[in-house]
This record gives structure tokens, C-alpha cells and sequence, in this order.
């Protein structure tokens, strides 16, 4: 009887041997499959770039061999259709983000540039001679990227690399596929000493890229001064005392800020990180670093009224709200300032209410920092009544109000933001108040989450 029972439990240990191997196989297998799959979407998308970039070439030789408007209008808005696709294979691809970044601007201000030379054609404008020898510029640039494109291809192709090597960034890597990186790295600082600056409207001309924040008033500060801004910041924000700041780093970019980060001394409030800016001790941005929780305690209209006393106490001027959208347990709401009636939508700010404890988690000026200055504001010309006629006439017309919108490329136009519907569907219209032309038209979204604008 003993015997028998050795045996059944040797079988039983067998099959459950047998049974966890065959899981670990199949466990593997899938594991190799979705390895194999995310290899097999590396390699596409950079034959894709590389042949994006072949016909980009073609393209921009064309142009300037055509002596046809028409035809030009319709080849610079492909250069900028394939410009954009070249942009995204680069992004897909397993690259460092920050060692690539001048390649994706390439990419970016050629797709940019090109369009803004088939508006100015569809316009009746002439393409200026200084406008050509940057297409010619281009051109050869955008010929000598495919050669090196091209040359990586080879390699990868007789060193058999997996793109997905290029994640290794430790010891693991091979010598080819460190080979392959630098080869990347190459190109990008290539195009950084090489590529002819553009300036032109668009929002990616150098010009619109570099310029210098308008928001940022006063003198340097020091790191002592900013660790004082920040406690003083979180206090509107309902953070009781018994906060330490400390200086946790410093940031670079358009905005040059201070990093700083708040604890309390008892440990028990969660702990809030801010980018006060070098010039002006302005608050760039407040995070407060606490994992939100999934449970919403606080209503919508609470939190939204939370919100609107705490944009009143930052003594910034007057603002309105333009939106919100939920996400989690927390709502995302978005503020215009307001001039003279006017909303003036360039000067936004953010802040994130949790609805789990009713208090502001979140803060972002960055774009009122980069664009906020004092307007002089011109009279419209066209007056409401002419505004509302130059609307589509299925618009059933719900509001009109002035508004100051962007267009992209450091322009503002002054206009009347015209809101209505066409069926269920919300639109808003802006009809520039000097031309009477149409400059944009949104399309509101409405999810659960919000209304979004498309």
C-alpha cells in the first residue's frame, strides 16, 4: 500500500514537472513573439525613414527644377506631409530622445518651411530668392542624410543588429550596436553645426523656437531667495507651516529655473516640487508628488471654485476659465487671462485640483511666462453684427466675444470668437476683426471626461 502511494506522488510530481515546463515554454514563447514583434516595428519604421527621406529629396529637387505655382504648392505640402511621417518614424525608434532632438527639429522646420511657401503661393505671393537657396540648402542637407540613413542600413544589415540592442544602455551592448548608436549620434550633431538657421512663420522657425520669454520680469535671484519664493508659494495653496525647502537641481531651456523641493518636517504632508525661474523668482511650474488616489471625495464644482480662489490670490490679473478635463481622481483646468474684455488666449495657465482632498496638486505658467506682456490692443474694424455675418450660415450663432489667438508663428490676430452649432456639434469661429477673413475654427468635442477642442 505504501508502495502504490510512492508512486502516485512521483506521478503526480511528474506531471506537474511536465506541467511547469510546458508553461515556462509558452511563457517564453509569447515573451519572444512580443520581442520579435517590437523588432519587426523598429525595422519598419526606419525603412520607412529611410525611404521618407529618399523621397523628401526627390521632392525638393523638383521644386526646384518646376516652373509651375500650381504644381509647387502641391509638392512643398508633400514635403511637409513626409517631413511630418520621417518625424514620427524617428520618434518610434528605440533613440534616446534628448541625442536626437536636432534631427527631429529637422525635420520639423522642413516640413514647416515648405508649407509656409505653399501658403504664400496659394496667397499670390512670390517665393523670394533667398527663400530658393534655402530649398536648395535643404536639399543637398537632405541628400546627405540619406546617405548616412543608408549607411546605417548597411551596417545593420551585415552585422545582422536588432534595432531593439540600441535600449542596452549598460555593458550589454555590443560593439555593433554602439557602432550603430554613434552613428546616429553622429548625424544629429552634424545637422546641429550644419543646418542653415530658418526663419520664417511657422512654429518651428528658429526665430519662434528661440525667443526670449516676455513673461519673465525683475532681477537674478539666488538659490536662497528661490527657496524662499517656493514657501511662500505654498502657502496659497493651503500647505500649513513646519516646511524645509531645499535647492534639488537647476534646468536649463527657454525658461532657466531653479528646482526645489518641499518637505515637511513631521513627514506626514506629501512633499511638493516647483521650478522657480532665475529671472524674476517666477513659479514656472508646482507638483505636488503625492500618488493620486482613485477615489474623488470632492465634487467637480468644488473643485473647480478651489481652483478660480486660487488663480484670484496669485495676483496675476484677471482670467477666466476656458476648459477642463478629468483624469484619475484629478481635474485639469485651463485659464485665459483677460484684457480690456478681451480674452487673451496666449497667456494660459494650468492648475490641477485633486478630487480626493479638494486642494490645488498641480500649477503650469510656462506658456503665460514665454508670451505675456502688456498688448496695445487696436478697435476692430468689422463690427459684431458684420462678424456674425461672416459665418457659415448653418451656424446657429450661441456667442461672440473678442478674443487674441496665436497663429503659430509669434503673430497674434485680434479677432471675434464666435460660438454655435451645426446639429449637436459645437464649433467656435474666429473671424479676424480687421479683415473679416476666417483665421481658425475648433470643433468642441464633449467626452466624460470634458470637452475637447479639435
Amino acid at each position: 500500500m505504501r508502495s502504490k502511494n510512492i508512486v502516485i506522488w512521483l506521478l503526480i510530481i511528474f506531471a506537474l514537472g511536465i506541467g511547469g515546463a510546458l508553461w515556462f515554454t509558452q511563457a517564453n514563447k509569447q515573451a519572444q513573439a512580443s520581442q520579435n514583434a517590437l523588432e519587426a516595428s523598429y525595422q519598419n519604421h526606419f525603412f520607412n525613414l529611410i525611404e521618407n527621406t529618399e523621397n523628401l529629396d526627390v521632392l525638393l529637387g523638383k521644386t526646384l527644377a518646376s516652373n509651375s505655382e500650381r504644381q509647387d504648392i502641391i509638392t512643398f505640402v508633400t514635403v511637409w506631409s513626409l517631413a511630418e511621417a520621417a518625424r514620427t518614424n524617428l520618434d518610434s525608434m528605440p533613440l534616446d530622445t534628448a541625442s536626437m532632438m536636432r534631427s527631429n527639429q529637422y525635420f520639423a522646420q522642413l516640413g514647416d518651411f515648405c508649407y509656409s511657401l505653399a501658403q504664400k503661393l496659394a496667397g499670390d505671393q512670390e517665393i523670394s530668392d533667398k527663400e530658393w537657396e534655402k530649398i536648395r540648402e535643404l536639399h543637398q542637407e537632405n541628400r546627405t542624410i540619406h546617405k548616412e540613413l543608408r549607411a546605417l542600413l548597411g551596417l545593420v544589415q551585415e552585422k545582422q543588429l536588432r534595432l531593439g540592442s540600441l535600449r542596452n544602455m549598460n555593458n550589454e551592448m555590443t560593439s555593433e550596436s554602439r557602432e550603430m548608436l554613434d552613428g546616429f549620434g553622429k548625424l544629429d550633431e552634424r545637422l546641429q553645426n550644419e543646418v542653415p538657421t530658418l526663419t520664417y512663420d511657422g512654429p518651428f522657425s528658429d526665430h519662434v523656437v528661440n525667443r526670449k520669454p516676455r513673461g519673465l520680469t525683475g532681477g537674478n535671484i539666488n538659490k536662497k531667495e528661490a527657496e524662499e519664493i517656493a514657501l511662500r508659494f505654498a502657502e496659497k495653496i493651503n500647505k500649513s507651516g513646519g516646511l524645509t525647502a531645499k535647492i534639488t537641481g537647476e534646468a536649463d531651456g527657454r525658461i532657466p529655473s531653479y528646482s526645489v523641493t518641499l518637505q515637511s518636517k513631521d513627514g506626514v504632508q506629501p512633499a511638493l516640487v516647483m521650478g522657480i525661474s532665475k529671472k524674476g523668482g517666477h513659479v514656472v511650474f508646482m507638483l505636488d508628488v503625492k500618488e493620486p488616489s482613485r477615489a474623488s471625495k470632492v465634487s467637480v464644482k468644488k473643485a473647480r471654485e478651489r481652483a478660480e480662489k486660487f488663480m484670484s490670490e496669485l495676483g496675476l490679473g484677471t482670467f477666466i476659465e476656458t476648459g477642463h478635463i478629468i483624469e484619475a481622481s484629478e481635474i485639469f483646468i485651463n485659464y485665459a487671462l483677460v484684457q480690456d474684455n478681451i480674452v487673451i488666449y496666449p497667456d494660459m495657465i494650468q492648475v490641477v485640483v485633486s478630487l480626493d482632498s479638494g486642494r490645488v496638486s498641480a500649477y503650469d505658467t510656462k506658456k503665460f511666462l514665454l508670451s505675456h506682456t502688456r498688448r496695445n490692443l487696436p478697435q476692430p474694424k468689422l463690427t459684431e453684427a458684420e462678424a456674425r455675418e461672416r459665418v457659415n450660415k448653418n451656424l446657429q450663432i450661441e456667442d461672440i466675444r473678442l478674443a487674441l489667438i496665436p497663429l503659430g508663428n509669434l503673430e497674434e490676430e485680434l479677432t471675434y470668437e464666435v460660438k454655435g452649432k451645426i446639429g449637436e456639434e459645437t464649433y467656435y469661429v474666429y473671424i479676424n476683426t480687421e479683415t473679416g477673413l476666417q483665421e481658425k475654427i475648433l470643433l468642441i468635442v464633449e467626452t466624460p471626461q470634458g470637452s475637447r477642442s479639435i
